[in-house]
């Protein structure tokens, strides 16, 4: 099986963690989400998850949120919020925002209301973001793919993680049924129907499948004029996939927060 982190659960006796709590809490007040506020002090708390569907609103846009799932998470601007302090920042700097690991289409979602175009690519929550997305009314803004990213076409088999949904991975060694289709960027770009002047953010969140995502994208990369991608980057990571970039062409690296980079192409 593939080496794959546990899921990162909150914890009251994490004080360390008290500022970002704190945010999440502002977040929800803000926009009047009390159900998601219930869920996330509940969760925090417990470690119990909605035991019930609902539908809400946060500052990201509407949203279906699944029983049983940290879905109340992903809408919060919290999340990642460096992430989106970058965005917001040099919004006026990109035109089309490529998600590889859309999730519950949160991003594109809340970038398509600002005026980006996306195109948001996931293999295990489509249905929820399909879903998501005609809830803000952004199917013209938004084009969707059912696939996961990788070097090559293949099918493969998903450990889909029922709680925490965003997590699910691939297992290489497994003997059950394949159940994701794998797609290169570079041949998935051939209908992506963006211009030779746009400028590209793409986004990588593919549980630790960034070497084969990277290289099935070398020619789309090569392609752009203008090009920036945000990636995970752990310490025992060495800067992995800023090498593998690197490899295509000329690349700047910068450090959005502990966890994530962004390589700009030069």
């Amino acid at each position: 099986m593939d080496n794959h982190p546990p899921v990162y659960k909150p914890s009251l006796s994490n004080t360390g963690k008290y500022s970002v709590y704190l945010n999440y809490l502002m977040e929800y007040l803000k926009y009047g989400d009390f159900k998601s506020l219930a869920a996330s002090i509940r969760y925090v708390s417990t470690h119990k998850l909605p035991g019930r569907d609902y539908e809400t609103s946060s500052g990201m846009g509407k949203f279906h949120i699944r029983r049983n799932t940290t879905d109340f998470q992903f809408i919060n601007y919290a999340y990642e919020k460096s992430i989106k302090d970058y965005m917001l920042k040099n919004i006026d700097t990109f035109d089309v925002f490529i998600d590889a690991g859309a999730c519950m289409g949160e991003y594109d979602i809340w970038l398509a209301k600002l005026g980006k175009r996306c195109i948001a690519i996931e293999p295990v929550n489509f249905a929820t973001m399909t879903k998501n997305i005609s809830l803000n009314g952004l199917e013209n803004k938004i084009q969707t793919f059912n696939c996961g990213v990788g070097d090559k076409y293949e099918r493969v088999y998903f450990e889909i993680l029922e709680n925490v949904t965003s997590s699910s991975h691939i297992e290489r060694d497994s003997s059950k049924e394949p159940n994701v289709t794998i797609e290169k960027i570079d041949d998935l770009s051939k209908r992506f129907n963006i211009s030779d002047t746009d400028r590209i953010l793409m986004k990588i969140d593919v549980e630790t499948m960034e070497e084969e995502v990277i290289n099935g994208s070398a020619e789309f990369i090569k392609s752009r004029k203008d090009f920036r991608i945000i990636y995970e980057d752990f310490p025992e990571d060495n800067l992995r996939n800023d090498k593998l970039l690197q490899k295509i062409t000329n690349f700047k690296f910068d450090r959005i927060d502990d966890y994530n980079r962004i390589a700009t192409k030069i």
